[in-house]
C-alpha cells in the first residue's frame, strides 16, 4: 500500500534548492515513480511507493528531486564522527527484542512543523519498514538529558514505573499496556513475555518502553532540542540498521551532524552505528540494455545513476560499479538498480515503437494443461477450492507427519501464514477440517503452485504446479480414488503411458499409498490418509487423497 506523504511546497523546494511551478514539481515526482495526490494552497499530499521508505520526508523527497534534476547527482555524502558514547545491552534481550542501533545527530534544525515532520516520518517507517513496531520501532530523545552509557535491558512489568509521553502521571508496566493509547494498541507484542524490555540511562532514568512509548522527561522533543538521541530495536538486525540510516540521514539533511553510538552485546562484541558506507555491487552493461530496450552508452548509464543517488563509475571493458546509498532498503538485486536506470535515464525520453513482428496472444502451455486438469477434475464429480499460496510449518509437516524442506518467512505477521507450501494435500486436510459441517460426501480439488527449495535456482526456490484431490465419507474406497486418477490421466492423454507402485508414506496408511508413475518417472502419490494425520487435523472420517505434479513445460512428451 502507498504511503501519502504531506509536504509544504515552499519547504520542498527550498530543500531541492530550486524554483519550480506545481506543474513542473508535479511532472518531476511523477518520473520518480511519485505522484501528486493533491495541492491545497502551499500543501502537497504525494503518494510514495512503499518500498522508496527513504522517501518517506519531505527531507527525503528533496535529496531524490535534487539528483534527479541534476543540482546534486550522485552519492549523498554522510559523515559520522565517533561519539565516544556507548549502549550496554544486557542478557535476557534474545526471545524477547534482541537488537537495537543507536546514532546521535546534533544541530538540528528545528521548529513546530518540522517537528511534527519527523514524528510523521517516524511512524510511517516503524509502519511499513517496521510492520507496526514488531520489526523495528524508533525512539528519539533529548540527547543532553542522557547520562551515557546507556543500558538496553530486561525487567519485570510491575516493576516498570515511569511517566509516558504525553502523560501527567506515572504507570508501571501493565497499566500501560491497559490504559496508554499506545499500550493498547502495541501492548500485545511483548505482553507475552515475562520480562519487558527496558532502555535505561547511567542515571537509572527511563528513556522507554520499546517498542510501546517513550518517557515523558527524556523522549519529549521540543522546538528548543537542536540535538536529538535515535535508538531502534527490534527483532530483525539488518531491518534495525536500515530503519536507524533513513532516520539519522533525514535529520541530517536539516543540518544535522551525525554521530555514531557503541553497541557493546553480552558476549562482548562491539557494533558502531549508524554504518553508512555504501553498499558496492557492479553490472553488465549489456545486461542493463538488454532489460530496458535502450541502446545506452557507459557515459548514459553512470549519468542516469548519478540522477537517482547512486555512485557510479565505468569499471573494466563493459561494466559499471554502482555504490548505493546506505539508506536505499529496497534494493536485493542488481534488477533494481537497472530500473533505476531507465527512470534516470527518463521515461518520458522513452520513444514507443511498434513492435517488429505482429503477434497474437496465447495461453501458456502449462495454463492450457491446467485449465484441462481442472475440467477433467470437475467432470470427475470435484469441486474446486483455491486456496493461498502461504500456509504454516505446523499444518505443512507437524499435522502431516513429515519433515520436508519448505520456505519459511523471517519475522512472519502471522504464524498461520509463515510458510509457503510444498505441496497441496496439507491445505486441503485444513480446508476439509474446517468444512466438517457441510454435506457428505466432500470431494475438492485444487490446481495451484507449490514452492521447493531449491539451492541450484537463483531464487533457491522451485515453483511446479500441481492438481490435488481430495475425497471424504463415512466410508471411503480407494480404488475409486485410483478410477478417478486414472480418469485424470487418460483425459491428459496418458492412456498406456502409467501405472501405480506401492508406497510408504507416514501420512498414509501402511499398505494403502501408492506412487503414480508416468513414463518412468514419479510424478505424484496417493492414499488413504493416516488416523494419526486426521486426529491431527480433526478430522471425524477417513479421507483418501491424490497429490500430482505438473510438467514445466505443460507437455508430458
Amino acid at each position: 500500500m502507498a504511503v501519502i506523504v504531506e509536504c509544504s511546497i515552499q519547504g520542498l523546494l527550498r530543500l531541492v534548492g530550486k524554483k519550480m511551478t506545481n506543474e513542473e514539481l508535479e511532472d518531476a515526482l511523477f518520473l520518480l515513480k511519485a505522484e501528486v495526490e493533491k495541492i491545497e494552497g502551499d500543501l502537497i499530499e504525494i503518494e510514495i511507493n512503499p518500498d522508496r521508505q527513504d522517501m518517506l520526508s519531505e527531507e527525503g523527497i528533496a535529496r531524490a528531486l535534487r539528483a534527479f534534476l541534476g543540482i546534486a547527482p550522485g552519492l549523498p555524502s554522510f559523515p559520522v564522527r565517533k561519539s565516544g558514547k556507548k549502549v550496554v545491552i544486557k542478557k535476557g534481550l534474545e526471545k524477547v527484542r534482541r537488537y537495537i542501533a543507536c546514532g546521535i545527530v546534533k544541530g538540528v534544525e528545528m521548529s513546530d512543523q518540522l517537528l511534527k515532520d519527523y514524528m510523521r516520518l517516524q511512524e510511517s517507517l516503524t509502519a511499513t519498514h517496521g510492520r507496526n513496531r514488531r520489526k523495528a520501532s524508533i525512539g528519539l530523545y533529548v540527547y543532553g538529558d542522557i547520562k551515557f552509557p546507556v543500558v538496553y535491558r530486561t525487567e519485570r512489568p510491575e516493576k516498570i514505573r515511569f511517566v509516558p509521553l504525553g502523560c501527567n502521571s506515572e504507570m508501571d508496566g501493565p497499566q500501560i499496556l491497559r490504559e496508554h493509547e499506545k499500550g493498547i494498541e502495541y501492548g500485545p507484542i511483548i505482553a507475552d513475555f515475562k520480562r519487558w524490555p527496558l532502555l535505561v540511562d547511567a542515571a537509572n532514568h527511563i528513556l522507554s518502553l520499546p517498542p510501546i512509548i517513550n518517557s515523558n522527561d527524556l523522549g519529549r522533543l521540543t522546538e528548543k532540542t537542536r540535538d536529538v538521541f535515535v535508538e531502534v530495536t527490534g527483532t530483525h538486525l539488518p531491518t534495525v540498521e536500515q530503519a536507524l540510516n533513513i532516520m539519522v540521514t533525514s535529520l541530517a539533511e536539516r543540518g544535522g551532524r551525525i554521530q555514531s553510538v557503541t553497541m557493546e552485546y553480552p558476549d562482548g562484541t562491539t557494533m558502531e552505528t549508524p554504518n553508512l558506507r555504501p553498499t558496492n555491487i557492479t553490472i553488465d552493461l549489456d545486461e542493463i540494455r538488454r532489460l530496458t530496450g535502450l541502446a545506452l552508452s557507459g557515459e548514459d548509464i553512470v549519468e542516469a545513476l548519478e540522477k537517482m543517488n547512486y555512485g557510479a563509475r565505468l569499471s573494466g571493458k563493459n561494466r559499471v560499479a554502482v555504490s548505493v546509498p546506505a539508506y536505499r532498503t529496497d534494493i536485493l538485486h542488481p534488477v533494481d538498480i537497472i530500473e533505476d536506470v531507465a527512470i534516470g535515464y527518463g521515461f518520458d525520453r522513452i520513444e514507443p515503437t511498434l513492435p517488429s513482428t505482429m503477434t497474437a496472444g496465447a495461453l501458456r502451455p502449462l495454463t492450457r494443461l491446467k485449465n484441462k486438469c481442472r475440467d477433467l477434475m470437475i467432470g470427475a464429480g470435484y469441486q474446486e477450492i483455491m486456496s493461498y499460496v502461504m500456509s504454516s510449518p505446523e499444518v505443512l509437516n507437524d499435522k502431516m507427519q513429515r519433515n520436508q524442506p519448505i520456505v519459511q518467512v523471517g519475522n512472519p505477521k502471522s504464524q498461520d501464514y509463515s510458510a509457503l507450501r510444498n505441496s497441496l494435500l496439507p491445505v486441503l486436510l485444513d480446508f476439509a477440517a474446517r468444512n466438517q459441517h457441510a454435506d457428505y460426501p466432500q470431494k475438492v480439488f485444487e490446481v495451484g503452485d507449490v514452492v521447493i527449495p531449491d539451492e541450484s535456482r537463483e531464487t533457491r526456490v522451485r515453483q511446479e504446479a500441481a492438481v490435488c484431490g481430495l475425497l471424504t465419507d463415512v466410508r471411503v474406497n480407494l480404488t475409486d480414488l485410483m478410477t478417478d486418477i486414472g480418469f485424470l490421466l487418460r483425459g491428459m492423454g496418458l492412456d498406456g503411458r502409467f501405472r501405480f507402485e506401492t508406497r510408504s508414506d507416514s501420512s498414509f496408511i501402511k499398505g494403502r499409498a501408492g506412487t503414480i508413475v508416468v513414463d518412468e518417472q514419479e510424478v505424484g502419490y496417493f492414499g488413504e490418509v493416516a488416523p494419526e494425520v486426521l486426529v491431527n487435523f480433526e478430522m471425524g472420517r477417513p479421507v483418501v487423497a491424490f497429490e500430482l505434479l505438473l510438467p514445466e513445460s505443460g507437455s508430458w512428451s
